[in-house]
């Protein structure tokens, strides 16, 4: 399959696990909250597992990018949930969303040759996505808060981008050496073990209601599928172009909020999100 259309279906999942967090992280916590997900998504992962019995690559070629990829995973999500807390969304999800450019920024570095039509489709979904995030609704009371707090959220920001950037690389890497599934599993396991140790050092255990698993498992599979899917683009060339392409998953968010939650979205808005599907058919357009 197209490296793109896998990054769309990556898109698709990742929207949809981020616009369920909102609801999860506000009734248990965002840390809580990413530890059901990530213990429920490598569940069914390991249900599937047993279930296909695909076998397992035993070699340890590349075990420092899933160490590399689970640790970034944590980092990313944590850091993303507390930019997004703290406000505002409009600075926030724009940086965190131009993580592709780093992306596509070491992959070209490392030979990697984009035809024109495909710069032009990256740019263009970059564009989208930036749209989306900058025009969304603010909230209120943030302009009585001291020019220190926006600092400290941009910084925030960056971290989440350039760890989403390492999480995206470093699966790309191993997904050759263990498939995209083995990648995911283990990934997820590496992930749990950094935040097991975040609660410890915060002397806490994370707060799991049994209400909350039915949904816990449900954003977890949206979010395993979308990493899956980006993986699965992982192979050969255009790897960068999934990643771009699955860098859409806001827009979808946006979608959801609009027609789900009712939740207003400006004409603007609107515009990003027409520029994010224009630049996916760009980026699947035959070489």
């Amino acid at each position: 399959m197209n490296p793109a259309l896998w990054g769309g279906i990556s898109a698709l999942g990742l929207g949809t696990a981020d616009f369920m967090a909102r609801f999860s992280s506000r009734g248990i916590g965002h840390a809580s909250a990413l530890f059901g997900m990530l213990a429920a998504g490598w569940l069914i992962l390991t249900v599937w597992y047993f279930a296909t019995s695909p076998g397992l690559v035993t070699s340890w070629a590349g075990w420092h990018y899933v160490v590399l990829n689970g640790i970034a995973t944590t980092v990313m999500t944590l850091l993303l949930y507390q930019g997004l807390a703290r406000g505002p969304i409009a600075v926030v999800a724009p940086i965190v969303a131009s993580h592709p450019v780093l992306v596509v920024a070491v992959a070209v570095l490392l030979g990697a040759q984009p035809t024109l039509l495909q710069w032009l489709g990256m740019a263009v979904t970059i564009v989208g996505v930036v749209t989306v995030a900058k025009f969304a609704h603010e909230e209120p009371g943030l302009e009585t808060l001291p020019p220190s707090h926006l600092r400290t959220t941009i910084i925030i920001a960056l971290g989440s981008s350039v760890a989403y950037a390492a999480l995206v690389l470093a699966g790309q890497k191993a997904v050759p050496i263990y498939g995209d599934f083995q990648t995911l599993w283990f990934g997820r396991m590496v992930s749990l073990a950094a935040l097991t140790v975040f609660f410890c050092a915060r002397r806490e255990a994370p707060s799991l209601p049994l209400r909350w698993w039915p949904f816990l498992f449900l954003q977890g599979l949206c979010d395993a599928g979308g990493y899956l899917a980006l993986f699965s683009g992982s192979y050969g060339t255009g790897a960068e172009i999934a990643a771009v392409t699955a860098s859409t998953f806001g827009a979808v968010t946006v979608i959801l909020a609009r027609f789900i939650l009712r939740e207003h979205v400006t004409v603007a808005q609107w515009f990003g999100i027409a520029l994010v599907f224009a630049g996916v058919v760009a980026l699947s357009w035959p070489a």
